[in-house]
């Protein structure tokens, strides 16, 4: 009896050391981004056999999932992102080809976003009065990279950012941290971070 009760302590201790561990992981993984740069020098589109089980274990579950399967691709989108046609949104999906061993960002507008192209985003950072003007010219994996890395960098800065009639853009912090945190599991995944 007594070397049965210690048995089923050291499993409940074990249980409690294994949850611990988890939720460190867990906590560790939900912040990964906050104190980064982006070095543009590691951009690139190849994805590792472990950014990709990291991808489907621990941030897999926080996104919407379309697959192609005659392209060989899935497409994930943030199940926190906005989705409406009220205000301007323009929401980042991640692209994994599984054939290539490569991630793209795609660059989803809305409708409100239709009659804007070339899409063109002011930024103005009002404690330091710097400004500025990012424009997407072409939607290509290259450009569309480089212009969502360039608004990831500007929502990390604190920068507020409008359209070129001065219609506020990327204003609700839920569609900022839904950017912030694409990009984030996106530059994991290609080991940008």
């Amino acid at each position: 009896m007594y070397l049965q009760h210690n048995a089923i302590h050291i499993c409940f201790v074990l249980m409690r050391i294994s949850w611990t561990f988890i939720s460190i992981a867990t906590l560790f993984s939900c912040q990964l981004d906050k104190d980064k740069g982006i070095d543009r020098s590691k951009f690139t589109f190849k994805t590792g056999d472990d950014t990709e089980i990291f991808f489907k274990n621990m941030r897999q579950s926080y996104y919407d999932l379309e697959e192609n399967k005659a392209a060989k691709f899935n497409i994930f989108r943030i199940k926190s992102r906005l989705q409406r046609d009220s205000l301007p949104l323009l929401n980042p999906a991640i692209v994994i080809n599984y054939l290539q061993d490569e991630a793209y960002i795609l660059l989803e507008p809305n409708t409100f976003l239709q009659n804007y192209e070339p899409l063109t985003i002011q930024w103005h950072h009002t404690e330091s009065g710097e400004a500025g003007v990012h424009q997407l010219d072409a939607m290509n994996k290259n450009n569309m990279l480089e212009f969502s890395s360039l608004l990831y960098e500007g929502i990390m800065a604190n920068y507020q950012f409008t359209l070129p009639d001065g219609a506020p853009f990327l204003e609700d912090p839920v569609a900022r941290e839904a950017f912030r945190i694409t990009m984030s599991d996106y530059y994991r995944l290609t080991r940008v971070f």
